[in-house]
């Protein structure tokens, strides 16, 4: 005999097949989206407002890179490239800012202190820099979710 209990159970298992199935990726097969690791060089920018911004300008075209850190070889082709036409907002900046602007980074005071702050301090506005992250691409913008920064010159020429 049918419960209103066994009904609901019932009603909420048939329903979430869908769901399931919906959330499962392209096409229902389960397959993740395919996000590139890429490294560009460029121009740091700082855009004041409230989330402030950080933009990577005057860069190079990204190119596929493997995970991990930069090696040497990487860091002197990237001083010598010439710089780009392209642009991407920067996302995952306060690690690699200094400490006091990563303290006001989000809620980061909330659960950081001055003496346990852990910030690279490689990503300066007006500096050259060499990014290694995320290519998120969108029909209107360009982002790289940030992996490893480092600073090349203090200058942006």
């Amino acid at each position: 005999m049918a419960t209103a209990r066994n009904i609901t159970i019932l009603v909420l298992v048939l329903g979430v097949g869908p769901l399931l199935h919906a959330q499962r990726g392209r096409g229902g097969t389960g397959e993740k989206p395919k996000v590139d690791i890429v490294q560009t060089v460029g121009c740091a920018e700082r855009k004041a407002g409230n989330p402030e911004t950080w933009s990577l300008t005057k860069a190079t075209d990204p190119k596929v890179s493997a995970q991990g850190l930069f090696n040497t070889t990487q860091v002197d082709e990237a001083k010598k490239a010439a710089l780009g036409t392209q642009s991407f907002q920067l996302v995952g900046v306060a690690d690699f800012l200094d400490a006091e602007s990563l303290l006001k980074s989000g809620q980061r005071k909330d659960f950081t202190s001055n003496e346990t702050v852990n910030a690279t301090n490689q990503l300066r506005a007006g500096h050259r820099v060499l990014v290694k992250g995320m290519l998120i691409e969108a029909p209107d913008q360009k982002r790289i979710n940030l992996l490893s920064v480092v600073a090349l010159a203090d200058t942006c020429q």
